[in-house]
């Protein structure tokens, strides 16, 4: 069902890109950190988007959903929410609309993979772990420490992560994971 419904969703997207609705689309949430290696039960297909040149309530028409902008305090700009069926049953789906400053943190390096048979612009393994020590629950700070795990980065690459991060303002949240000095 998760592989229809993914499909689903990406040839949908895809076609709002060739439209114009949107600029650039990619998985997050459960189904990329299963995407970079780490098993991950979820109930719900996650994506960041970059709108188009359009208002958002366009492509909120253009793929019925709702969309719901945020207020200034807000960490997200907006969110679309619909629910795609297949065979009676429902799955939702998030649109994430990011705010500016982490537009090419997430956008920069996206990854064509293969998720559920799909191939799928999902978002490299170091915006999704950033994004995800962001949102903050105990799920993300898990989801991050599992994927860290997985991919097991070089000093390097861990430099690079607490330099986004503190860009970011999230480089406690990113020492903390590495267990590096505040």
């Amino acid at each position: 069902m998760f592989s229809e419904i993914l499909g689903q969703i990406n040839t949908r997207l895809e076609q709002a890109r060739k439209e114009g609705l949107l600029q650039a689309y990619a998985l997050i949430g459960g189904f990329a950190v299963s995407a970079w290696g780490v098993s991950r039960a979820t109930q719900d297909i996650d994506l960041a988007v970059v709108l188009g040149t359009s208002e958002p309530r366009a492509l909120a028409a253009y793929l019925s959903a709702t969309y719901e902008a945020g207020d200034a305090d807000d960490p997200l700009q907006g969110v679309f929410h619909l629910t795609i069926e297949y065979k009676g049953q429902g799955v939702p789906v998030q649109l994430i609309v990011l705010r500016p400053k982490w537009i090419n943190v997430v956008f920069n390096g996206i990854e064509t993979l293969k998720v559920l048979g799909c191939a799928v612009p999902v978002v490299n393994w170091q915006a999704l772990v950033l994004m995800k020590l962001y949102a903050g629950g105990p799920v993300d700070v898990q989801d991050a420490k599992s994927v860290m795990e997985v991919r097991n980065p070089s000093t390097e690459d861990k430099n690079r992560l607490v330099a986004q991060a503190d860009e970011l303002g999230i480089g406690q949240e990113v020492r903390a994971l590495l267990e590096l000095p505040s």
